[in-house]
């Protein structure tokens, strides 16, 4: 058993959090996966294209939607377990932290290797938290191959990433496919043998072919298809409670911007019809909460549900010198939930705001919101989603924070900076509590962001896995929308032949 002790401090923003109760260490050695020989093939149909970099755990942007690969893939010192959150111990058989909060020592278990063979080590740890290059530290636990890593670079990585996780990846059409092949040897019973992603962006497709049999897992169904599922008896509905929607005003802060007027952006949360907007989305299964962050998460503060006046909302803009509106160039949502940006388009002409609803690939929208504030030139509105985890920094250092990763200078405010690097240089918790939620408070009354609601992505599952309810299909669903762990997904044929 070799021992891995990570000093980089980037870690201590966690270490700080989660140690309060550290989990027993989960053993299952190799034996226990022999027992189970992988057979059959399952097909996941994925709404958006698919972007290379989610299979690299070094450019993860700490949202959700790369863990759907990197689960797959790889593999994490610790990581989210079914209903265990964040600490479940994986690569590592065990770990603790150090009493003042400047170093974990995480025992790696014995005998793991990578795909190519080559063993886990103590030093492609420290090498995968040194080098890790992203906002914060969602992903800095999953390990690679530091010398592969550093042979082949990050394109090359992309194209044949190398992992130590349940699946390989045996081919893939860039964007389009992934196919993977069950790993011998892994630590945890792999049921199925090959496991294919594709690439469906549109969804009446996705759910004709999960109808037709030629995929086994299909992820968002829209609104308006939501019945189609309901009323076929093979199909089972998966409605994940998930990511927080809300709108953002890229350059809020330059005084030429109508958004500059805070009571513009309140006259926008007074128009907004939320409740209807989950109602024809998610046929009322999602959540009308009040923050843009999930308060299932450390320090996410709960927020009352915001009111809906739209005779306010146009007082609001007459008294800001906008009585008949003004043109948006455009409004963004998060491919690909364009009905939604369309309700949204919708619902702002009662104040005379006329916009136009844009569209693009899912990597290219994630490539400008990393590029800052010059990628969204003129009057914009982004209709943005994100499920993260662990702690509600994670969503303000992306996000808000000024140079965070999907934020840039897009959402910039140095005054709230101040008082977040305050909160990373803390170690009491009372102080950091009362930190995190003046910097929410803030964000929420004065319309900097102007939550929408929190969805309920909705999937769908077909006959031939074996599952008597959903939540077997998408056991972290409390931390995640997606499908994982996926070794543990079985066919019903190879269940009843265990059995």
């Amino acid at each position: 058993m070799e021992m891995a002790t990570v000093t980089r401090r980037t870690i201590l923003r966690t270490a700080a959090l989660g140690a309060t109760a550290l989990a027993m260490p989960f053993v299952r050695g190799s034996r226990a996966a022999g027992n189970v020989v992988p057979s059959g093939k399952m097909v996941l149909a994925w709404h958006t294209n698919i972007a290379s970099r989610w299979l690299d755990p070094q450019q993860h942007d700490g949202t959700a939607s790369p863990d759907n690969f990197i689960f797959t893939l790889h593999d994490a010192l610790i990581k989210n377990f079914r209903e265990v959150r964040y600490d479940h111990p994986a690569l590592a058989e065990g770990f603790e932290f150090a009493e003042d909060a400047k170093s974990a020592t995480f025992k790696l278990r014995s005998g793991i290797t990578f795909h190519d063979g080559s063993p886990v080590t103590p030093a492609d740890v420290k090498w995968s938290y040194e080098h890790y290059r992203t906002g914060n530290v969602c992903g800095a636990g999953w390990v690679v191959p530091a010398k592969y890593y550093e042979q082949v670079g990050q394109s090359g990585f992309m194209q044949k990433p190398v992992g130590a996780g349940p699946y390989r990846l045996a081919s893939q059409q860039p964007g389009v496919q992934l196919d993977f092949e069950a790993i011998e040897n892994y630590y945890r019973p792999v049921h199925i043998k090959q496991f294919t992603m594709i690439s469906v962006p549109e969804a009446a497709t996705r759910v004709a072919m999960l109808e037709r049999g030629e995929v086994d897992i299909m992820y968002f169904v829209p609104g308006e298809l939501i019945d189609r599922v309901k009323s076929n008896p093979k199909l089972m509905l998966a409605p994940v409670v998930s990511g927080n929607w809300w709108l953002e005003f890229p350059g809020f802060q330059d005084p030429k911007s109508p958004f500059h007027d805070k009571r513009v952006r309140e006259a926008i949360s007074l128009a907004i019809d939320r409740d209807a907007i989950n109602q024809a989305e998610c046929d009322g299964m999602g959540q009308v909460d009040g923050n843009w962050i999930n308060d299932d998460v450390e320090y996410g503060l709960p927020w009352p549900k915001w009111e809906r006046n739209v005779v306010k909302a146009k007082q609001l803009m007459a008294e800001a010198g906008f009585p008949n509106g003004f043109n948006v160039d455009w409004v963004t949502p998060v491919p690909n939930y364009y009905s939604r940006g369309e309700r949204i388009v919708s619902q702002l002409q009662v104040l005379g705001i006329r916009a136009k609803m844009q569209t693009m690939e899912r990597g290219v929208f994630l490539k400008r919101l990393q590029s800052g504030l010059k990628e969204w030139p003129g009057v914009q509105i982004i209709m943005n989603a994100a499920r993260v985890g662990g702690t509600w920094s994670n969503w303000y250092d992306s996000f808000m924070r000024c140079g965070g990763f999907n934020g840039k200078d897009r959402n910039c405010v140095p005054e709230l900076d101040d008082k977040f690097n305050k909160y990373l240089a803390s170690v009491d918790r009372d102080e950091r509590k009362r930190l995190a939620e003046q910097i929410q408070h803030e964000i929420l009354e004065n319309y900097y962001f102007v939550p929408v609601f929190r969805h309920a992505f909705v999937n769908a599952i077909g006959p031939r896995i074996a599952a008597t309810k959903w939540q077997d299909v998408f056991p972290t669903f409390s931390t995640s929308g997606y499908a994982y762990p996926w070794e543990d997904i079985q066919l019903k044929e190879t269940a009843a032949a265990v059995k």
